[in-house]
């Protein structure tokens, strides 16, 4: 039962946690949009497999962050090179590809898992994030520390991760799909999105 607790307390906890627009799930999106749901899950998928790594070091090292704040700032100031270095990626040099109805050959699929990995590897900000939930949650004992409620708790962090990505895919590429125009715009808004969220590291780096 306490297996369950922690695989549901998960996937409630990563799917919220996955809502507000961010550099992560609007790529996925815009690859929906782009080229269609099977490309873009691939990328979820990659998205998912370092989030179950990252949630599982956080919740074992937890006492280790807790205990040295500058590994926090080290995490921020990377957060905010690659927010920033994305942002300008986005806003002056990606270029819109109308989509196809082609279906992706598997090596481009592949490719597109890889890019999930990459994205949600310079996502440094998913541990001082799964850091504070586990640290709030052994305070509340709802957390056990043994290593198999913690891989079940980090498999239900990637569950709930693959499923808001499912839903802001399918979404996407079901509103955006027919408007062309709506489509050129992405690109600039991920771009500025991106920027913002540099903009705000700085701001706690400058004021932490």
């Amino acid at each position: 039962m306490t297996l369950i607790l922690h695989f549901l307390i998960a996937v409630l906890i990563s799917f919220a946690g996955s809502l507000p627009f961010g550099m992560v799930n609007m790529a996925v999106a815009h690859t929906a949009i782009r080229k269609g749901m099977g490309p873009a899950m691939f990328m979820a998928a990659g998205v998912c497999l370092v989030e179950l790594i990252q949630a599982y070091v956080a919740l074992k090292f937890t006492w280790l962050f807790n205990e040295n704040a500058q590994i926090e700032r080290v995490f921020q100031l990377i957060a905010m090179v690659a927010f920033l270095s994305g942002g300008i990626y986005f806003l002056f040099f990606a270029k819109h590809k109308p989509a196809t109805d082609e279906e992706a050959p598997v090596g481009k699929r592949r490719n597109e898992f890889y890019k999930g990995i990459f994205l949600s590897s310079i996502n440094l900000l998913a541990i001082p994030f799964w850091i504070s939930f586990a640290a709030i949650l052994t305070a509340n004992d709802l957390l056990e520390r043994d290593d198999l409620h913690v891989f079940v708790f980090a498999v239900g962090t990637a569950v709930g991760t693959f499923g808001l990505l499912f839903l802001y895919s399918a979404l996407g590429a079901k509103v955006f799909n027919k408007s062309e125009q709506i489509k050129k715009w992405i690109n600039k808004f991920i771009g500025l999105l991106l920027i913002g969220f540099g903009l705000f590291q700085i701001y706690k780096l400058l004021n932490g």
